[in-house]
C-alpha cells in the first residue's frame, strides 16, 4: 500500500462527496476506493475544516490510522510519505510545491490550475524533473473510464484518422474550462502548436496578479494536422464534452453525458464497443500514479501532457488580450494570473 497524504481540506480534497457516494468525487474517496493506496495525513491551517474532515470521512477509515496538521510543512517533516496530494487553492500551488518538491516522496498529484504563470509550471516540472519523480495534475475528467477507452479506441482507428475535435465548456480558461483543454487533447494529441483565443470577462484581484478571463472560443493547430475548437457557454452541448470527428465517423462523448459512435454513416451499438463500468475518477487516477510506482507506464495527466494543456491555456488568455495567433511554446511566460479554482 502507498501511503498518502493531502494538503488542503477544500471541496476538491473532501467536500465534493461524502463516504456513502458510489463513485465519490475528491481525492479522499479515491484514496479510500483505491485498492493501493492509503491516507495516512492530511493538513490544513483551518481547525474548522479539521473538524468537518473528522466528522464526514473520519469514521470511514480505520481508528486512529489518519494524523493531523496545521501546516503542509509539519506534515511532510513528520510522515513517510510516498505519495501528496495538493489540493490548496492555485495562487498557493507555487509556494507549497517548493515545500513538497524538498521532501523524499515518489509522485505529486498536483490540482489545477498547476500555476499562476507559466513560469510557475516551469520551476515546478524543472524541480520534479531533478528528483525524478512526476507530477500529475488533475484534469478529473480525463479519467473517466469510458473516456479512457473511447481515447484507447479512437486511437486504434475507431473513426479513422481524427480530423477535428470541438470540446464545450465556458468559465475560467485555467481554473475550470482547462478540463475540457484536456479533453480535447485527450483525443486531438498533446501536440499544440498555436493557438488563437477569445476571453472576457474578469474581476478584482490581489496586487501582481491579473484577473482570470472566461473563455469564450479558441481554435488550436495541432502537429499533427488535427484542428481543436474550444467552444465556451454559448455551446449546444453540456461542459466537459467533446465531439471526435475522423475520416470514418465521428464520436459525441463527455464526462457526464452518453456516447454516441457513428462510422460510415451508421450508428454504432454501444454494446460493441467494450465500454466499462462507471468508477470514480480519482480512484482511476491513484491506481494509474501507484502503477507507475510499481513499473508501469507514467500516469495519464503527467509531464508532457499537463505541459501542452498549460500551454494552451494560457496561450489563450495571451492571444485574447493581445489579439494574436499565439504560436507555442508561449513565449510570455511571467504573465501571473488570479487563478484561484
Amino acid at each position: 500500500m502507498y501511503r498518502v497524504g493531502i494538503i488542503g481540506l477544500g471541496s476538491i480534497a473532501a467536500r465534493y462527496s461524502t463516504p456513502d457516494d458510489a463513485y465519490p468525487y475528491c481525492h479522499t474517496g479515491g484514496i479510500r476506493f483505491c485498492e493501493t493506496t492509503e491516507l495516512v495525513a492530511v493538513a490544513d491551517m483551518s481547525a474548522e475544516r479539521q473538524e468537518e474532515f473528522q466528522q464526514t470521512w473520519g469514521p470511514a477509515f480505520p481508528d486512529d490510522s489518519i494524523n493531523y496538521y496545521e501546516t503542509d510543512t509539519q506534515m511532510l517533516e513528520s510522515e513517510d510519505l510516498d505519495i501528496v496530494a495538493v489540493c490548496v487553492r492555485g495562487p498557493h500551488h507555487f509556494k507549497v510545491m517548493q515545500n513538497v518538491l524538498k521532501a523524499d516522496i515518489k509522485a505529486i498529484f498536483l490540482e489545477k490550475p498547476a500555476g499562476c504563470s507559466l513560469e510557475e509550471v516551469d520551476t515546478m516540472t524543472a524541480g520534479a524533473d531533478a528528483k525524478g519523480i512526476p507530477i500529475v495534475v488533475d484534469y478529473t475528467r480525463h479519467w473517466a473510464p469510458h473516456l479512457i477507452r473511447l481515447q484507447s479506441l479512437i486511437k486504434d482507428g475507431l473513426i479513422g484518422e481524427v480530423q477535428t475535435v470541438i470540446g464545450y465548456c465556458g468559465g475560467g480558461v485555467l481554473s475550470f474550462a482547462i478540463h475540457t483543454t484536456d479533453m480535447i487533447c485527450q483525443f486531438a494529441g498533446y501536440d499544440p502548436i498555436s493557438v488563437t483565443g477569445f476571453v472576457e470577462g474578469g474581476g478584482d484581484v490581489p496586487e501582481s496578479y491579473e484577473p482570470e478571463p472566461a473563455i469564450v472560443g479558441s481554435t488550436i493547430q495541432y502537429e499533427s494536422g488535427v484542428i481543436g475548437f474550444h467552444v465556451g457557454n454559448h455551446g449546444t452541448r453540456g461542459g466537459f464534452s467533446v465531439e471526435v470527428l475522423g475520416s470514418e465517423g465521428s464520436v459525441q462523448a463527455g464526462f457526464y453525458s452518453g456516447t454516441t459512435v457513428h462510422k460510415d454513416g451508421k450508428l454504432i451499438d454501444n454494446a460493441t464497443l467494450d465500454l466499462p463500468e462507471n468508477a470514480g475518477p480519482f480512484n482511476v487516477a491513484y491506481k494509474q500514479i501507484t502503477d507507475y510506482l510499481d513499473g508501469g507506464p507514467l500516469p495519464h495527466c503527467a509531464r508532457d501532457d499537463y505541459t501542452a494543456v498549460n500551454e494552451i491555456g494560457f496561450a489563450t488568455i495571451e492571444s485574447g488580450i493581445t489579439g494574436q495567433t499565439i504560436q507555442l511554446p508561449c513565449q510570455n511566460r511571467e504573465r501571473l494570473i488570479f487563478a484561484n479554482g
